[in-house]
């Protein structure tokens, strides 16, 4: 995600479960007295849900039916980094996960590997009907 996209890190994040949601979205995350909706990557891209979150990063965006601004927040599994990437660095999204297409804008290369850019909004906004 974009630098502007990120509010906050929160460790032990407190988690309220969801009856009935998806998977990938199982959780609001108490975030300074407001339940955000909380996402877990990993279902979402065909790998198992983690079971007891450490980090969670809440982020903001901008709704894209009507432009108002919003927060989610995902889970992570260890710390971010933080890279620059130009233009020359874009690539072809991942081809591990169908998910790919519906969740990110688009894609750079990182040493070796192929790193998605996370459409927020198309993440927290929409409910993702993918193949399993």
């Amino acid at each position: 995600i974009g630098l502007h996209e990120m509010a906050e890190l929160i460790m032990s994040p407190k988690l309220v479960p969801v009856p009935l949601a998806p998977d990938y979205c199982h959780s609001l995350c108490v975030w300074h007295d407001r339940a955000v909706p909380f996402v877990d990557l990993a279902p979402l891209i065909g790998q198992r849900p983690r079971n007891n979150t450490q980090l969670a990063l809440v982020v903001t965006y901008f709704s894209r039916s009507n432009n108002e601004q919003r927060w989610g927040a995902l889970g992570l599994s260890t710390y971010f980094r933080i890279v620059s990437v130009g233009d020359d660095a874009a690539c072809q999204l991942p081809k591990d996960s169908p998910a790919w297409p519906a969740i990110a804008h688009s894609c750079f290369q990182l040493a070796d590997e192929n790193v998605p850019i996370l459409n927020l909004d198309a993440l927290f906004e929409r409910r993702l009907a993918l193949p399993h």
